[in-house]
């Protein structure tokens, strides 16, 4: 079964906590908060307003001492924030933008490779590889089990990602979409109907 990534709008849309926490409850495998530019403060008060049973399956991308000082399960590596804070021992994942990348990477639990189908959420982010390229990857051992597509994923194409090897999918655009939490679940729903 493959691994199912929600990655969190950069703002603070209203109700972000609860619809988090129905996600997990819904089966996501892990909430990416990612927040470039966030006060400390504010992702504070997201964490906060989540129960701590949540903790273990949230991943940080910004302001990642905060992971130690709430026990959060995963920080992820960028090019903002290139190392895991001293003593961190959760859960490890990096963004990879390029095969030589995410054939370079070390020793992450899991890797983002993006984009792989056209974004929808960032407008003219278009997908960086071919077909081919993917399946030759994967052949080679490049794409894998740990290795997660992000970039345009909706459920229907879920089948194409497992096809081309991949362990897992990152979504964002197509959960935050409309805001509705009633109507994020339903999203949850059909994604977890093709994994």
């Amino acid at each position: 079964m493959m691994r199912l990534i929600v990655i969190t709008e950069p703002g603070f849309p209203p109700s972000e906590a609860e619809a988090i926490r129905m996600l997990l409850d819904e089966g996501i495998d892990r909430v990416h908060l990612r927040k470039p530019g966030a006060e400390e403060a504010g992702l504070r008060r997201l964490i906060e307003a989540l129960p701590p049973a949540c903790y273990p399956k949230l991943s940080l991308h910004d302001r990642l001492p905060l992971a130690c000082d709430y026990g959060l399960g995963g920080v992820h590596l960028n090019g903002r924030n290139p190392a895991a804070p001293a003593g961190f021992r959760g859960s490890v994942s990096r963004s990879c933008h390029s095969l030589a990348e995410l054939a370079a990477a070390g020793g992450e639990d899991y890797l983002f490779l993006s984009p792989v189908f056209d974004s929808l959420s960032k407008a003219g982010y278009r997908a960086g590889f071919a077909d081919g390229q993917l399946r030759e990857a994967a052949a080679a051992g490049t794409i894998g089990p740990r290795t997660v597509a992000l970039g345009g994923i909706v459920p229907e194409r879920l089948p194409l990602v497992r096809e081309w090897g991949f362990g897992g999918a990152a979504v964002l655009g197509y959960i935050w979409k409309n805001g509705s939490v009633r109507e994020m679940m339903r999203c949850v729903r059909r994604l977890k109907r093709f994994v």
